[in-house]
């Protein structure tokens, strides 16, 4: 009776997951997130193999740390207090994992022999996932897996055993994309998009590669779903040293109606509070734009002998 309790709760708890996606007040869904967190881990006590809370659980995880515990560690380095950004730094890494190996054991279950997969070279894992996930359906774990994969590999970017792993990541949310390219608002590409833009082509990046998906994530989205303007301009705009988009896409979050999507309302307001963050940030991210010259602006130089 007790474990049918719990897969009936699983069932319900998902369901129920889509009314705080829609929730419009970010301080209340941030107070309500660690109930529903310990909820999860309660069920998987009972149902360890559920793969509804397997999944659900993942996604929360993911989201509770990007959402809530890195807005946290950003206001902490703003104020210059490192001892605290650090301790939260940790703790949103260890929450990325725990929802990475809730989202590698439902994979697991769903294509048996993944683990060994992922042993193996990125070639050969995109090769078993190409034969064992063909299913859009499967587009969710593959997404939320990766992306709590990536997402602590972004904040650790001093740990290599951490690095290392990160085209393994991109191939599952690259599967993903295949799958069900407008899965959660466009969110495969804007993760590809961020991945492939944030680092230079020197260190591996392809900035124009990100710049493409975040366009096609505008267009399934019409842009309706902020964090795709967020990461475009935290991304690519500030690799390219585009100050003028930078600016522009963080202004259009900023100003965008609260209303304007109602399944993106939680992160659209995660995207604003990242954006007015950032865009105070606009001339540490930017060389300084130098004034023309007098005699490019039309006025005679100082030495020209002409008395201005």
């Amino acid at each position: 009776m007790t474990t049918l309790a719990a897969h009936s709760s699983a069932g319900l708890f998902q369901r129920a997951s889509v009314a705080f996606d829609e929730q419009p007040d970010y301080e209340l869904a941030r107070q309500a997130a660690p109930a529903f967190l310990l909820q999860f881990e309660g069920l998987l006590r009972v149902v360890p193999d559920d793969e509804e809370v397997l999944f659900s659980a993942s996604k929360a995880w993911s989201s509770y740390a990007f959402g809530f515990i890195e807005d946290e560690m950003l206001a902490a380095e703003d104020r210059a207090d490192s001892e605290s950004a650090d301790r939260l730094r940790a703790r949103a890494r260890q929450m990325y994992l725990r929802g990475r190996e809730l989202g590698l054991r439902l994979l697991e279950r769903r294509a048996p022999g993944l683990r060994a997969a992922l042993g193996a070279d990125p070639d050969r894992l995109k090769a078993f996932l190409g034969r064992e996930l063909t299913s859009p359906a499967d587009a969710p774990a593959l997404f939320w897996t990766g992306y709590a994969w990536g997402g602590a590999i972004d904040i650790s970017r001093d740990d290599p055993s951490l690095l290392v792993d990160l085209p393994l990541a991109r191939v599952l949310v690259e599967r993903s994309a295949e799958l069900d390219e407008a899965y959660y608002q466009a969110g495969a590409h804007t993760f590809l998009g961020y991945e492939a833009a944030a680092r230079s082509a020197a260190l591996g990046g392809e900035p124009e590669s990100g710049r493409r998906h975040f366009e096609r994530a505008l267009a399934l989205t019409r842009r309706s779903a902020l964090m795709v303007q967020m990461n475009y301009a935290r991304s690519f705009a500030i690799q390219t040293q585009r100050r003028e988009l930078f600016v522009s896409l963080l202004k259009e979050v900023i100003s965008a109606p609260g209303d304007g999507n109602e399944a993106a309302r939680l992160s659209n307001e995660v995207a604003r509070r990242r954006a007015q963050r950032l865009l105070g940030h606009v001339d540490e991210l930017f060389a300084p734009v130098d004034p023309p010259s007098p005699t490019a602006a039309g006025l005679p130089s100082l030495d020209s002998g002409v008395d201005p």
